[in-house]
């Protein structure tokens, strides 16, 4: 380590002699004067404090420390994952909100009006039957009966919901999660054209 330092400062004072050279100084002698004037490359260190060992490591600590409580605070808080959960936190994603935009007004089969708007969508099998349950807040709006299927509609997500236009008078709505997939048909309440300008 200290060779590499002597190196350095060698070839610093190497690289700045021009610079040294037009001081009046040392303009008549060059080289030999300012070796002379530093008292050589052997007295580079003259004037410093020697360091044990022990003193060494102990500064090497105190870096090795410093560098670990940065990273120790970029753990997250709370329990890991490895530890005993129960699967909360698979449920916990499983049951993120799902949200649909809903830019027509939509009539369910029991004839349940479904309003332009934004909706947090639920899926539910309850006696063997899918239920695509849409929601407002905590109110529910609409039960909606749906087909579950095996297909994932070409979606890379796990959870997901899409509203796609189907025909004039209808639209899919498609919906994925962890439990299951499914799809329903849903009426416009005023049928207008996808398709024709």
């Amino acid at each position: 380590m200290r060779k590499i330092f002597v190196i350095l400062i060698f070839l610093t004072l190497t690289v700045y002699l021009p610079a040294f050279a037009e001081d009046d100084s040392m303009s008549t002698g060059g080289v030999e004067d300012l070796m002379k004037s530093t008292g050589g490359v052997e007295n580079a260190f003259a004037g410093q404090k020697p360091i044990t060992d022990e003193e060494f490591q102990k500064t090497l600590d105190q870096v090795k420390g410093k560098k670990k409580r940065k990273r120790d605070k970029n753990i997250p808080k709370g329990k890991y994952f490895n530890e005993e959960s129960s699967g909360e936190h698979i449920d916990e994603t499983s049951q993120k909100n799902i949200l649909l935009g809903v830019p027509l007004c939509l009539k369910n089969g029991d004839g349940t009006e479904i309003p332009t708007g934004h909706y947090k969508i639920v899926g539910e099998k309850k006696d063997g039957k899918v239920y695509l349950n849409f929601y407002q807040s905590s109110t529910l709006v609409a039960k909606v009966p749906a087909i579950e299927t095996n297909g994932d509609f070409g979606k890379m997500d796990i959870n997901f919901v899409e509203l796609q236009p189907y025909n004039e008078e209808r639209v899919r709505v498609i919906y994925g999660s962890m439990d299951f997939n499914a799809y329903t048909f849903i009426k416009i309440e005023k049928p207008i054209s996808f398709f024709n300008p």
